[in-house]
C-alpha cells in the first residue's frame, strides 16, 4: 500500500505539472488530486523541488545509466534529450518558474556526476595521471558546453530534433575530451620540469 501511495503522488505531481507552472502546484493540489493526505505526501517528500527532483532522477538515470563512459556518452547525452523532449512540457513549466534556480543547480550537478564518470575513464586510458584541479577544470568546461546547450535549446522551445542537437555537438567537440586530457597532462608535465 506504502508504495501505491508514493506512486500516486508522483503521478499527481507530474499530471499538475503538465498543465501548470510548477510556481502554482502546492502540495495540497498534489494530495486532492490523488486522494492521500499530507502526512503521506512528507513521508515520502519533503517539499516540491523534492518529489521534481526525484521524478527527474530516477527517470533520467534509469535512461543514462548505461551511457556514462566515453564509447557511451553520445547516447546518454542523446537519451536525456529525448526525455526531456518527451517531457517538454514539466521541464518547461519548471524552466520558466521561480524554481528554476534550483532545478538548476540540480541539472548540473547531474551531468557533473555524467562527465565526470567520462572524463576519469579516458585519464584512466591515458596511462597518466592528472591533478583533481585540472580534472575538475576539464568537467566544468563540458558540463557548461553541455549545460549552455540544454538552456538555449530550452529557451528555443525545445524544437530542434535532439539527434540534430547532438550531431552539431559531435561536429564541434568530437575528440575534444582526450585532447584536452592530453593537453593538460602535458601542461602539469612541464609545470614539474
Amino acid at each position: 500500500m506504502k508504495q501505491h501511495a508514493k506512486d500516486a503522488i508522483i503521478l499527481s505531481f507530474k499530471d499538475l505539472l503538465l498543465k501548470q507552472s510548477i510556481d502554482k502546484i502546492t502540495v495540497k493540489d498534489i494530495c486532492a488530486n490523488c486522494g492521500v493526505n499530507r502526512q503521506t505526501f512528507y513521508y515520502y517528500f519533503t517539499d516540491i523541488m523534492d518529489i521534481f527532483k526525484y521524478v527527474i532522477f530516477k527517470e533520467l538515470t534509469a535512461d543514462i545509466a548505461q551511457n556514462r563512459t566515453m564509447d557511451t556518452w553520445k547516447g546518454g547525452f542523446l537519451a536525456t534529450l529525448n526525455y526531456l523532449r518527451a517531457n517538454a512540457k514539466l521541464v518547461l513549466h519548471v524552466y520558466n518558474s521561480n524554481y528554476w534556480q534550483e532545478a538548476y543547480v540540480f541539472f548540473c550537478s547531474f551531468s557533473n556526476k555524467m562527465l565526470g564518470d567520462v572524463v576519469e575513464e579516458c585519464i584512466e586510458r591515458s596511462g597518466e595521471g592528472l591533478s583533481d584541479k585540472n580534472r575538475d577544470f576539464i568537467i566544468n568546461f563540458y558540463r557548461n558546453v553541455f549545460d549552455g546547450l540544454m538552456i538555449d535549446w530550452f529557451n528555443d522551445g525545445m524544437e530542434e530534433d535532439p539527434e540534430v542537437l547532438l550531431e552539431k555537438l559531435l561536429l564541434m567537440i568530437s575528440g575534444s575530451i582526450p585532447r584536452s586530457i592530453a593537453a593538460f597532462q602535458e601542461y602539469e608535465s612541464k609545470e614539474h620540469e
